[in-house]
């Protein structure tokens, strides 16, 4: 759940079922407290424990029972969360609309796949992520950039491609559609800002660079 604040599977809410689920707040998501994030359970023991782990593995001062760290959230982070929780459902709602509107302008220009988007779920749009093929993904991020057009590639390398992962034994070859896809995803901005002149000239700009 940690990118899908709002997000639901088959009418649950995504972060109300199974044992535990964590949400980020980090400032690029769907609803910031600036840093930091929060867990959700229906489990004591999980909270309790999620409790200890986030106050240096202290049960009680001076006292470790488990390696911890400091990842208290502070009053003022709690704060502004607290605000934008108020108005998440705004924000999602413009999310999903933006996207919406951007695949019916991209869905029949060749060379480009709009998002995928499943029946039973709501999708709230952490990111909007096209693909495109033909190994021209890197030309048109580079002439997208270059007209005023933020976008991100979401993610570069498979996360058993990296160092560490290669480390202890993974190799992207265990993965490769995901090794595969990481040289076609392209995401586009989709935010509440992002307004329907900023979808069109987007659209219009990914037609003529892929003619």
């Amino acid at each position: 759940a940690c990118q899908a604040h709002g997000a639901e599977y088959e009418n649950k809410r995504v972060g109300s079922f199974g044992d535990a689920a964590a949400f980020s707040f980090y400032p690029t998501k769907n609803m910031t407290t600036s840093e930091g994030g929060m867990i959700t359970t229906n489990s004591k023991e999980i909270a309790e424990k999620a409790k200890i782990f986030r106050n240096h593995g202290q049960i009680k001062r001076y006292y470790h029972e488990f390696l911890g760290y400091n990842l208290r959230m502070t009053d003022i982070c709690a704060a502004i969360g607290i605000e934008q929780l108020k108005k998440l459902d705004k924000f999602t709602q413009k999310r999903i609309e933006n996207a919406q509107y951007l695949s019916e302008k991209l869905k029949n220009i060749k060379g480009i796949e709009v998002p995928y988007i499943a029946g039973n779920v709501k999708h709230v749009f952490h990111q909007y992520t096209i693909k495109i093929g033909n190994g021209k993904r890197d030309e048109i991020n580079k002439k997208l950039n270059e007209s005023g057009i933020g976008t991100g590639i979401h993610y570069p390398i498979p996360i058993n491609d990296q160092p560490f992962y290669k480390k202890i034994g993974y190799s992207a070859d265990e993965t490769p559609i995901a090794k595969e896809m990481a040289k076609k995803v392209l995401s586009l901005p989709i935010h509440p800002s992002v307004t329907k002149e900023d979808l069109n000239f987007i659209a219009e700009k990914l037609e003529e660079f892929l003619r």
